[in-house]
């Protein structure tokens, strides 16, 4: 909007990942086919009503976020794409002081897991959401504002419903 500062925010939990084996190094588990066709399926209906303008993926450095944020960035062609440790680490602090030095009026995708992605947008909005494998939430967010609990969800779709839509 004209005007206005608003930054546009998605968070994106990864795709459906192979299951856990123990003894097995979590952080190298890749997506299984569904988590890959979810993912291709989000990173299509995305592409018709992503925001205009610069955007930035940051993402886990963990394997199954990176996948994800490879094939959402075929789709949202960021200027760049980051590997974030706070969005695997859940230092919510310190993913939000690098927001607060982002330019506002871009968009910024990031791709990460839970619980951290609903701390995160329980910080950010108030609101309590809970994110299945695939999902994205989308907010406005703004920047000059300063203060946690000021973003607007705009909208979260889960991957079924991304599908569904695509049939349209």
């Amino acid at each position: 909007e004209e005007g206005y500062n608003y930054m546009y925010i998605g968070l994106m939990r990864h795709g459906k990942a192979e299951s856990f084996v123990t003894g097995q190094d979590d952080a190298l588990r890749q997506l299984t086919e569904r988590g890959r066709r979810d993912v291709t399926a989000m990173a299509a209906l995305v592409r018709r009503w992503w925001p205009a303008g610069t955007t930035q993926i940051w993402t886990s450095p963990v394997l199954r976020a990176r996948q994800t944020a490879e094939i959402m960035g075929r789709q949202v062609r960021p200027e760049a794409v980051q590997q974030q440790d706070a969005l695997a680490t859940g230092n919510l602090d310190g993913l939000y002081k690098s927001l607060a030095k982002y330019d506002d009026k871009a968009s910024l995708l990031l791709i990460g897991h839970s619980p951290y992605l609903e701390s995160w947008t329980e910080m950010l909005t108030g609101m309590k959401l809970d994110y299945k494998t695939g999902s994205l939430a989308f907010f406005s967010y703004d920047a000059y504002d300063g203060a946690y609990g000021k973003a607007k969800l705009l909208l979260y779709i889960h991957p079924a419903a991304a599908q569904m839509l695509l049939r349209q």
